[in-house]
């Protein structure tokens, strides 16, 4: 089995709570990448780099199996995207994970996407890189099953002229199409004009007939597929780094479900990858948990699991 990813790699400049400062490969072309790559999936991502690029996170990723669509990842005209993400302390005002945009490189075209062939689209950009009129031709894409995740972060985020994210209340975007959405608090409200938990993510199931839909807050993670609504609450769990985790998340459930067919499982398998990578309290791409932690908490979630018949 092939999953295909759209988004840009990142380069991270992560600077920790002590102030400690690591340099890594990023965004969910990682993080989703090596996840699906511990379920055995084959994995190519749509992607933009620029030349300044290294040969060290080239081999990186071919050590990895993770394989770039080479005839077109290449930017002349924009270097890599990067990102430096400070991780406040809890006890200051600032949040707890600032964003500030260093570079980005150029966005997806059609001509990009449309010659690969996969089982799956995951689709999760950063920002700016995946256009509706790429999105509209992955979503009508007949060369896959017709399986397309989206994760709309990349949507909802702006940049103002210092490189600081900040995050719209209101996002206009077409789903219709769209399989499955995995959505934090933010991005549900502005998807839904600001609905929250189960009453956006019906309206979600609704209006555009999303098969599955993921809503996660905090430790709750919420599913919502056909008349059933699931909720699975993490333990508490203080982290030095969770940039990734949704990405592993979204990676995790839909390695499960093309491989199980099973959605209850694939959620649980997502909700122990988030568990698995916490409880490695590492940084960046090495916080990335191995498939047999991944299925031993997702084991726990599948007979714990809470829901609800609509």
């Amino acid at each position: 089995m092939k999953m295909a990813i759209a988004s840009n790699i990142v380069l991270d400049r992560i600077i920790d709570r002590d102030r400690n400062i690591f340099e890594s490969l990023g965004g969910p072309a990682c993080y989703s990448g090596l996840t699906a790559r511990r379920f055995g999936l084959d994995v190519i991502i749509a992607t933009k780099i620029g030349i300044d690029f290294s040969y060290e996170n080239m081999d990186f990723l071919k050590e990895n199996g993770i394989m770039l669509n080479k005839h077109h990842a290449i930017s002349d005209e924009f270097p890599t995207t990067r990102f430096q993400i400070n991780l406040n302390k809890e006890e200051e005002e600032e949040e707890e994970r600032q964003l500030i945009l260093s570079s980005k490189c150029s966005p997806l075209t059609i001509e990009d996407v449309q010659d690969i062939r996969t089982d799956c689209w995951l689709i999760s950009p950063i920002i700016d890189e995946v256009p509706p009129n790429v999105l509209k031709t992955l979503v009508q894409d007949g060369k896959t099953t017709n399986f397309v995740m989206l994760d709309p972060q990349g949507y909802t985020r702006v940049v103002n002229s210092s490189g600081q994210i900040s995050l719209l209340k209101n996002l206009q975007l077409d789903l219709s199409g769209i399989t499955a959405l995995k959505a934090d608090k933010n991005e549900l409200g502005a998807l839904t004009k600001g609905l929250q938990g189960l009453a956006g993510m019906r309206l979600l199931q609704s209006t555009y007939g999303i098969s599955f839909v993921i809503s996660t807050e905090d430790t709750l993670i919420q599913f919502l597929h056909n008349d059933t609504h699931y909720w699975i609450k993490l333990q508490e769990m203080d982290t030095t780094d969770s940039t990734g985790l949704g990405d592993i998340l979204s990676s995790a459930f839909c390695c499960a479900l093309l491989k199980e067919k099973d959605p209850l499982w694939a959620i649980c398998f997502g909700a122990g990858a988030v568990t698995a990578a916490l409880d490695t309290r590492k940084t960046g791409l090495n916080k990335v948990p191995s498939k047999s932690k991944i299925e031993n908490d997702a084991s726990y979630f599948y007979n714990t699991i809470s829901f609800r018949r609509l």
